[in-house]
């Protein structure tokens, strides 16, 4: 393997760690409505300032062995959870432009620029899905700036990631206009809400970023696994399940809310990661 390739990965590897223990303040803060940058990283619990080698990602928590250095208090394990998930997804997002730069096929600044805009969807992705999956919300701030980036990163880099900006701006408005017409739609009829405004807005940015062609995987693949996450739950728990329904004056399961944002966000990075290794393959038979 070429030695910058390895360089690279090395990079991505510890840029993804570094921002997925940005991430957690984020998960944390934004929902709270306290400031990401101030005050400085901390114990919940205690309050005490973290020492730099404490914030280490991955490795701090494990040579802490989970326990706040302080209180002794135990630190979740989704704290390094998430810094590891987000430095491998960094590493997958960044494998094709990383290639592409390698290979000659690409320009520098275009690599870097795919490269780190996608990064940069993935980020806020990943944002989205555990504050949604934490808080049934998904913040403005977070969703609100995707289609218009989206928009943005395809008038520079349309030819590369294979989304005009024409496209990218068609797709926003059919995922979001489609999408709010079945929220109404649900509420209308059952008297319920099935879908929040946040998913609205998350579904547009995917479309931004992905393209129509994408919409009707995303939206298979994020019913789909929804689904059998709920059958799944309330297999393994049935007591649990039922006391749940009950808990909120439901009859049964069927009834009870699950956040859709964390399974769009699943459905559009399956999609990312996956649509450009398959694409070749699937080409012949339908025709692209």
């Amino acid at each position: 393997m070429d030695p910058l390739i390895i360089i690279a990965t090395l990079f991505v590897l510890a840029w993804g760690a570094i921002w997925g223990s940005f991430l957690n303040v984020v998960i944390w803060r934004v929902p709270n409505g306290m400031s990401v940058v101030s005050p400085p990283s901390h114990c919940p619990r205690c309050g005490h300032g973290l020492a730099w080698w404490q914030n280490v990602p991955v490795f701090g928590w494990a040579y802490l062995g989970g326990k706040c250095h302080y209180c002794k208090v135990p630190i979740s394990a989704r704290y390094p959870a998430v810094e590891a998930v987000t430095a491998a997804l960094a590493l997958a997002v960044a494998m094709p432009w990383l290639h592409g730069w390698a290979s000659g096929d690409l320009e520098p600044w275009r690599a870097a620029v795919g490269m780190g805009a996608e990064h940069a969807f993935l980020f806020a992705c990943i944002s989205i899905a555990f504050i949604d999956a934490d808080t049934f919300m998904i913040p403005d701030s977070l969703s609100l700036p995707l289609p218009l980036l989206g928009i943005g990163v395809a008038v520079l880099l349309g030819t590369e990631r294979g989304v005009s900006w024409q496209e990218a701006a068609a797709a926003a408005f059919v995922a979001g206009g489609g999408l709010l017409a079945v929220q109404w739609g649900y509420a209308a009829i059952t008297g319920r809400e099935g879908l929040g405004t946040g998913d609205v807005k998350l579904l547009a940015g995917l479309g931004a970023w992905l393209g129509l062609s994408a919409l009707p995987a995303v939206m298979l693949a994020a019913s789909l696994q929804g689904l059998l996450f709920a059958a799944g739950a309330a297999l393994l728990s049935p007591k649990d399940a039922d006391g749940l329904a009950a808990s909120r004056g439901l009859a049964s399961m069927r009834h009870v809310a699950l956040p859709f944002g964390p399974f769009l966000v699943l459905g559009g990075l399956e999609y990312l990661l996956l649509h450009r290794q398959l694409s070749p393959v699937l080409a012949p038979y339908f025709g692209g």
